[in-house]
């Protein structure tokens, strides 16, 4: 003769089938929030522009010209360096002791493939690493047309980070350079992804 289920095991079964029920749903509520979301209103335009938001907002208006700057940054430093009027004058010379004058191997903006490697004549934003060690650059004192060097292979580089011929591993490239704006003497610097 079957044992008699009691009235009381019956509702605990079904307490605990409902309460198994509810956590599976609370379960697949969570796991579908991120599919919600990828579906929200945001345009393609507006992912893009959060994405190349400027993670440095500074002032640069009281840096001296023949100096550094140095900023903390995602990828390490920055430095920003406030060229003398000799400097933005050899600029403006055409120099064929340089191995990439053009900067067509080196990583910057493209709208910076010019002779300031900037965006202004008088500031020089960049990455203060050169490519093949990761030895950071300093500042050299008083040099015509020759402004930065590294411990590594003493290599020289001018007053746009362009590395001069001649001196140097053969795989070194100009200075990196990130993507930034200056407006009223305010800088601001995006991401900045090196090369592979």
């Amino acid at each position: 003769m079957p044992d008699s289920v009691s009235p009381s095991s019956i509702k605990r079964r079904q307490l605990l089938s409902g309460l198994m029920k509810l956590l599976v749903f609370i379960g697949l509520v969570f796991v579908s929030i991120p599919f919600i979301f990828s579906f929200s209103s945001k345009s393609i335009d507006e992912k893009q522009a959060a994405t190349s938001r400027w993670i440095i907002t500074t002032s640069i208006s009281d840096l001296v010209a023949g100096q550094v700057k140095s900023f903390r940054w995602t990828g390490g430093l920055v430095w920003v360096y406030s060229r003398t009027e000799m400097d933005i004058q050899s600029l403006k010379e055409t120099n064929v002791f340089l191995r990439d004058a053009k900067s067509e191997k080196s990583d910057q903006p493209e709208q910076m493939k010019n002779k300031f490697r900037s965006v202004s004549e008088k500031f020089f934003v960049f990455i203060p690493i050169e490519n093949k060690k990761g030895c950071q650059v300093y500042l050299m004192n008083e040099q015509e047309k020759v402004r930065f060097t590294e411990p590594c292979y003493s290599s020289v580089y001018d007053v746009a980070g362009r590395i001069f011929k001649n001196n140097g591993h053969k795989e070194q490239q100009n200075l990196a350079v990130p993507k930034h704006i200056i407006e009223d003497g305010i800088l601001k610097i995006g991401i900045w992804m090196p090369k592979i």
